[in-house]
């Protein structure tokens, strides 16, 4: 089978030799990867929307040629994500981290235990990597961030944009108004303008080392970009032994031990109830049930990248 690649492939992991690498994947199960519609693929797989797909995806209609929508990011970063119509332009679609579709196809993980067992002594504090960002889509979770950071002293923030002038900060909520808009989104969410001055209590600028700095920590406050989907970020912090607070989309529907999460409603009363239930668990016995879950055999495997891309090129597959 001959593969075209179009949309926003920088996110897609397509351009190195790992073994979960979809290129790697796809030459392992046979496949040949072209660049061009005149090269005559048997399918054009599209990972995430791009306005610029719409010419290839014409040809590929008036050649009969099946595509094939691969949705990794939310609808708060592509709004086009949203659409029917957009939908309607593929002959399938399909969605990773969302835990409505069918199946469930856990977001590719970087499968990392180097720091799970930091033997330094952790901090009894609250740890949380994000970059100050915005969106106008409904259903972000940027400015609760945002909020929790301001609200609870007990947390040390990791990331860019924290110490941005409020005048970039109007420029960024520009862009992502113009995102918004060009991206078909019909009513505009106006939290974002609430925390354009925001400040967490404890900005400690970037994190050299994600998961080494996690490490550092006992507690983390894990909030997704979006309840829309999971991505990395809660994987990231049972990889680095830090317990883990979190708002997002249920983690049962990723097979996911309740034991190992501290599960939070989207307002800042459910996260300051559950950061301190958090500080009640004694962490060795934390430590071990991680343990136990990420040593269990095809845990693993369901997680890394190499099994997403697998089941993609699957549905591809199925197509031809």
């Amino acid at each position: 089978m001959k593969i075209l690649f179009i949309g926003q492939i920088r996110n897609a992991p397509l351009e190195n030799s790992s073994p979960g690498a979809i290129n790697s994947v796809a030459a392992s199960r046979g496949h040949q990867i072209v660049e061009r519609i005149s090269e005559n693929p048997d399918v054009v797989i599209c990972y995430n929307w791009n306005s610029q797909s719409n010419a290839v995806l014409r040809s590929a209609r008036t050649l009969e040629i099946p595509a094939i929508l691969v949705k990794s990011e939310p609808s708060i970063v592509t709004p086009e994500h949203m659409s029917a119509k957009i939908d309607a332009l593929f002959s399938r679609v399909v969605d990773l981290g969302r835990p409505y579709s069918s199946p469930v196809i856990k977001y590719p993980q970087v499968w990392n235990l180097d720091f799970f067992d930091n033997p330094k002594k952790r901090l009894d504090r609250v740890v949380s990597i994000s970059a100050n960002k915005f969106s106008f889509v409904p259903g972000e979770l940027y400015s609760l961030r945002a909020r929790s950071y301001s609200e609870f002293d007990s947390v040390d923030v990791f990331g860019p944009g924290w110490d941005r002038r409020v005048f970039r900060n109007v420029l960024k909520l520009a862009k992502e108004l113009e995102i918004a808009v060009v991206g078909g989104c019909r009513r505009l969410n106006l939290d974002c303008l609430k925390t354009l001055n925001v400040r967490p209590h404890n900005a400690l600028g970037r994190a050299e080392n994600k998961l080494e700095t996690l490490s550092r920590y006992k507690v983390s406050l894990v909030i997704e970009n979006s309840a829309e989907y999971m991505s990395e970020k809660l994987l990231d912090s049972i990889f680095a032994g830090t317990i883990p607070v979190y708002v997002g989309p249920p983690v049962e529907a990723f097979e996911i031990p309740e034991g190992l999460v501290i599960s939070a409603d989207a307002n800042i009363s459910s996260i300051r109830a559950a950061l301190l239930q958090a500080t009640h668990i004694r962490h060795q016995d934390w430590h071990n049930l991680a343990r136990k879950w990420l040593t269990t055999p095809g845990v693993r495997e369901s997680w890394e990248a190499g099994r997403a891309m697998t089941t993609v090129l699957e549905v591809a597959e199925s197509e031809i």
